[in-house]
């Protein structure tokens, strides 16, 4: 059985000049899935298991969209690499080791490919005026990030103030500290958020 000449010669990838003109938009949509799952990925070490979970998920969703953005783009770079989507969406029991896996993936993605992908656009220096909002709104953040740490231990905080006052209010107070005290040691032995929503 003879081969077409078509096959032979150009083989199934169509290149040419114009093949990384028509692997442009695959790979900017590959870049910008990585990049957010790598922004995704990026979390606290000290979220609880669900919020883990879902960034895993969020992530997973990112890195399978960029795994089929470049397996497009190699039809007509055949550079490319990628993962298949089957390595992607495989998971891990534990969180932690499922969110290092997924970054260990993106990293390897955008490693080697870095040369294919396209190049992010540089950051302009921001005007005067935007300075302004961005630094009042970062220090409206670190007010929230500064509540937010100390309501981790608020039960610890429970726990002292019904110590202390109990031998002017009563006994009922050392049971309400002996309950305050042992949900604390509870929380910080799991490393769950707190059971008591921020205020």
């Amino acid at each position: 059985m003879a081969v077409p000449n078509s096959l032979v010669l150009h083989g199934y990838r169509h290149l040419g000049p114009d093949g990384h003109k028509r692997a442009a938009p695959h790979l900017s949509v590959a870049v910008e899935a990585l990049h957010m799952a790598l922004l995704t990925l990026d979390g606290s070490p000290d979220e609880g298991r669900d919020a883990k979970q879902g960034r895993a998920a969020t992530a997973r969703h990112f890195l399978a969209e960029a795994a089929l953005g470049l397996a497009h783009a190699r039809v007509y770079i055949p550079g490319v690499r990628t993962y298949a989507v089957n390595v992607v969406t495989a998971t891990e029991r534990d969180v932690d080791r499922e969110l290092t896996r997924l970054h260990d993936l993106t990293a390897q993605l955008l490693w080697r490919n870095h040369s294919i992908l396209p190049a992010r656009t540089q950051a302009q220096p921001l005007a005067p005026e935007d300075e302004a909002q961005l630094a009042a709104m970062v220090q409206d953040l670190a007010t929230h990030a500064r509540i937010d740490r100390a309501m981790r231990h608020k039960w610890l905080v429970a726990a002292a103030l019904f110590g202390g006052l109990a031998p002017v209010l009563g006994v009922a107070l050392y049971l309400l500290a002996a309950v305050s005290g042992t949900v604390a040691v509870v929380e910080l032995a799991r490393g769950a958020p707190p059971l008591l929503p921020a205020a």
